[in-house]
């Protein structure tokens, strides 16, 4: 698997075109993202989390949910669970990069809000297998294992570089020169 080349991109901006142009997707993906967002800010302060990482992680959910759950499919693919493809984990396809991509802002900005890594890597788990399962269910698109592999694989290695992140500033802080510290090397 080599890097992306120009017509990656392309075909890429073209799916991210098909999906908004549908009615109703980009309307659904702003009420979406602004309810899931002030909703992530209450909670944050609720439970002191930090608010505006709690609020970012909401938007990005809003954002994800919308482009799985507010768009057409045309699939007419059904049976539940049973009925999904069982194909392996591929970034090949504009689909299959979508799908990797789209738990990780919720997963980075939950891990941030929360301070914790397994909590989050597991509901990225959860939501990329749930998201197949109410697409199935709802007749929004085709259940895919790739497509659980992807978003749970984003979503967790979004939270791996958010915890590393984080541990990475408090380690910083803990070893900044407290201020009386500082006055003593001055004077």
């Amino acid at each position: 698997m080599g890097l992306l080349t120009v017509t990656d991109v392309e075909r890429d901006i073209n799916l991210a075109e098909r999906i908004f142009e549908q009615p109703g997707v980009l309307a659904a993906g702003i009420g979406g993202c602004l309810v899931l967002g002030a909703l992530g800010v209450l909670l944050g302060r609720a439970f002191r989390w930090r608010p505006v990482f709690a609020g970012l992680a909401g938007f990005s959910l809003g954002g994800a949910l919308t482009v799985t759950l507010a768009r057409v499919s045309t699939s007419k693919r059904t049976g539940g669970l049973d009925a999904c493809l069982h194909n392996d984990f591929s970034l090949s396809s504009s689909y299959a990069r979508l799908n990797f991509v789209m738990l990780m802002p919720f997963a980075f900005f939950a891990v941030l809000a929360v301070r914790r890594f397994l909590p989050v890597a597991l509901a990225a788990v959860v939501l990329g297998f749930g998201i197949e399962a109410v697409q199935v269910a709802t007749g929004r698109g085709v259940c895919e294992m790739q497509d659980m592999l992807n978003n749970a694989l984003g979503g967790v290695i979004a939270a791996v570089v958010a915890w590393a992140l984080n541990v990475l500033v408090s380690r910083g802080l803990d070893q900044r020169p407290s201020e009386v510290d500082t006055r003593r090397v001055r004077a």
